[in-house]
């Protein structure tokens, strides 16, 4: 079962560190909004975390052309806050 009904062949789980979730969601979700705008898909974020994991649900209901731009979309954000929070050492020459 989805957040949406029950499961379709355009329903996706793309499982996301729980860190990142108010990123993807947004200031009063005005994220996921933007994301579900652009991409077409519907978004919505699990209200509790998998049990002994870092890890929460996104389920995104699409077609797969809107699915991929959406996981896309959610993958760049992920990818960002890990740069972001991930300091490099550099080795000058």
């Amino acid at each position: 079962m989805t957040p949406y009904g029950a499961p379709s062949p355009y329903a996706y789980i793309i499982p996301v560190p729980n860190d990142t979730v108010g990123l993807i969601i947004g200031k009063n979700g005005e994220t996921i909004r933007k994301l579900q705008n652009d991409s077409g898909a519907k978004i919505q974020v699990a209200k509790v975390p998998i049990r002994d994991k870092n890890i929460r649900n996104v389920f995104v209901e699409a077609e797969h052309e809107k699915y991929i731009l959406a996981k896309e979309s959610i993958d760049k954000i992920i990818a960002d806050h890990k740069r972001a929070n991930d300091p490099q050492i550099f080795i000058g020459e």
